[in-house]
């Protein structure tokens, strides 16, 4: 990637801009021709302003190679619809025909460079396409500023509207974008002095200088027409099929993406996939990973390489005041802005390592079953509730995730399985039907998510709906592994457990305890720290719980949620509790309470959740007990919190000694 020297705006801020539909759409046919119209993509790349930078910013090799990821790049362009597009048009006139006319210029003059003339009158007025708070045109020069070694492209943008007096002198470039832009903007400027002074020093008259505009002006229509922006009225009452094609072509972004990743052979590989999406799609070009290590703290990962002083940082996990260690803990995106009042000095210095002003601390899956922490420098605000920044991390993720151990080979005659075993050929059939609607419904909440706006309750009620897709898929991925293989063990992430309370009756209040008349309440103790387990256990757990003790109260009823730190057993244990006012357990069910036997409540119940719960809780290092009365049964588990070896984890107060 080339260094962008005194770049005072963030690339990031350059993929907001609005592209041109009819540019975007021909780029896209040119794509689906593959290698063979290169040079026609080149072409018609170059008609837009802003995707002809955005692509002249990425690295020297990036191209034809990339086509999944060029083509994510190009779905995922704002563009210009509706309302916005009439303001749009006059803008992209102005960009084409000052382009025009000073590449038209340059060849004129003799040692002038026609292409860097087309690009510089191209991004002149660069700054009218943001789609976002909108900034000095002066400033957008800034963006160019590293595509040539003297910044002559970039000087040639900031000064395109000043008085051609003043650039008598100038650089070559500057002169030819003033003069050209002067032409285009200005009635009779071909009759006006200083425009005739500065036709003088190009050895041209005022005829050939109107011949070469109209000219330009014959371009600008031609491709206009082609690109479907010509002048006629920009009808704005279509912003409802406007908004229905930027979606579906979000859906299409998305399944590009699919196939880009798919390229991956190896964590090593998919982290280069990773970094290059980044710059291409969000303009994110300064990265960095950190991961569990085995001391507990967080520490810089190789994975992504990135300076060397990060090395010397070591993260404790608790660290409330770090936007690092509360993505891993909260296990959600964090945000980070160099100056914030009682921010962790660690913060401080990692984004002046990275060389940013802000951080997006995202947690990401690794290969070997970690969550780490992606800190991303400079990003897009709210770019985390972004429906494409959440399905790119969700492809990483699902192509971290380690494959189906072998099967083993086929029974033998001696060794039949029993006669009520499923045949594994089955299964397998099952598994992978399974994963197509399991994929559908992911992306139909994507897509709800983009339709519904920016309401942060509907927002967090979808994310719990695409966590629990995830989570059955994460389910039936584990069913291909044989029973008989040895499963390697699973490694820890940092689960706050009041929070996967929370998450859990937020989820199952609508759908659960309301319809059933009964009212819940939580209890939870703000010190309980993140624990090392699998979210996924304590959540089955939890639920089946919930399930059972809903179902006992079939007059409806009052459940609680508790969660408390407990000394058991010399250790420090977090206890949760989970209790109902239903009648209590029989004699003859609490004494095989956890014993797999025939259900007696009929349906679809198979008589093993309770079994399975505690199976679930052993896995966790911990124990699953209970008590029941007439007036009500109550179920504790006691977690440890030092988990596999790990160290355990405190809860540091700050601002005390």
């Amino acid at each position: 990637m080339r260094e962008l020297s005194n770049n005072l705006l963030k690339i990031s801020e350059l993929t907001s801009a609005l592209c041109a539909p009819g540019v975007v759409a021909e780029a896209l046919e040119h794509l689906m021709r593959g290698e063979a119209a290169r040079a026609e993509f080149a072409a018609c790349v170059r008609c837009d302003p802003v995707l002809a930078l955005r692509l002249r910013l990425l690295p020297p090799n990036f191209g034809f190679d990339r086509l999944d990821l060029l083509r994510a790049l190009l779905l995922a362009a704002p563009v210009a619809v509706g309302a916005a597009q009439t303001a749009y048009v006059a803008h992209w006139r102005q960009s084409i025909g000052v382009a025009h006319l000073a590449q038209a210029l340059a060849v004129r003059s003799s040692g002038a460079d026609g292409e860097a003339a087309w690009t510089a009158g191209l991004a002149h007025n660069l700054a009218d396409y943001l789609d976002a708070a909108p900034i000095a045109p002066a400033q957008a020069a800034n963006w160019l500023a590293g595509l040539d070694p003297d910044g002559w492209l970039a000087d040639a943008v900031r000064y395109h509207a000043e008085p051609l007096a003043r650039g008598r002198a100038a650089h070559p470039l500057v002169r030819l974008v003033q003069l050209a832009f002067q032409l285009t903007t200005r009635a009779d400027a071909v009759d006006s002095v200083d425009v005739r002074a500065a036709l003088a020093a190009l050895q041209m008259g005022a005829g050939e200088a109107a011949q070469l505009l109209a000219d330009s002006q014959m371009q600008v229509r031609q491709l206009a027409l082609r690109f479907g922006l010509a002048d006629a009225v920009v009808q704005t009452n279509a912003t409802g099929f406007d908004r229905l094609a930027c979606l579906y072509a979000g859906q299409a972004a998305q399944s590009a993406l699919h196939g880009y990743f798919r390229h991956a052979a190896g964590s090593g590989q998919m982290f280069v996939l990773l970094q290059d999406a980044l710059r291409a799609l969000f303009g994110i070009e300064r990265t960095c990973l950190f991961a569990p290590a085995a001391d507990g703290y967080l520490r810089l990962n190789t994975l992504i390489p990135a300076a060397a002083g990060l090395g010397a940082l070591a993260i404790p996990p608790d660290d409330g005041h770090s936007a690092l260690a509360r993505a891993l803990a909260r296990n959600a995106p964090q945000q980070f802005d160099c100056g914030e009042a009682d921010a962790a000095l660690v913060d401080e210095q990692i984004a002046r390592l990275l060389g940013a002003t802000h951080l997006l601390c995202q947690p990401l899956l690794l290969d070997d079953g970690r969550m780490a922490v992606l800190v991303a420098g400079d990003a897009l605000p709210g770019l985390n509730a972004a429906p494409l920044w959440r399905f790119t991390l969700a492809e990483c993720a699902e192509v971290s995730m380690p494959p189906a151990l072998p099967q083993p080979a086929p029974a033998t005659a001696m060794q039949a399985a029993p006669s009520d075993d499923i045949p594994r050929d089955r299964v397998r059939r099952a598994i992978h039907e399974v994963a197509n609607p399991l994929t559908i419904m992911r992306n139909y909440v994507n897509l709800l998510s983009d339709r519904l706006g920016a309401d942060s309750a509907v927002q967090r009620d979808l994310g719990i709906i695409g966590d629990e897709i995830e989570r059955v898929a994460r389910i039936v991925r584990g069913i291909a592994v044989a029973e008989e293989a040895v499963v390697p063990a699973a490694t820890l992430e940092l689960v706050s457990v009041n929070s996967v309370v929370s998450e859990l009756v937020r989820m199952a209040l609508g759908t659960l305890f309301t319809p059933n008349k009964v009212s819940v309440q939580i209890d939870l103790n703000p010190d309980v720290p993140p624990l090392p387990l699998q979210k996924d256990l304590l959540k089955q757990v939890l639920f089946n719980l919930a399930k059972n003790a809903v179902e006992a109260m079939q007059a409806g009823g009052h459940l609680k949620f508790i969660t408390r730190l407990v000394d058991m057993d010399g250790q420090r244990q977090i206890e949760i509790e989970v209790a109902d006012t239903g009648p209590g357990l029989p004699a003859a069910v609490a004494s095989h309470l956890f014993e797999p036997l025939a259900s007696q409540k009929g349906g679809d119940h198979a008589g093993l959740g309770l079994t399975i719960s505690r199976g679930l809780v052993e896995r966790m290092n911990g124990r699953l007990s209970c008590s029941s009365t007439p007036q009500g049964t109550q179920f504790l588990i006691h977690l440890p919190t030092v988990q596999n070896g790990q160290a355990p984890l405190t809860t540091t107060r700050y601002g005390s000694m």
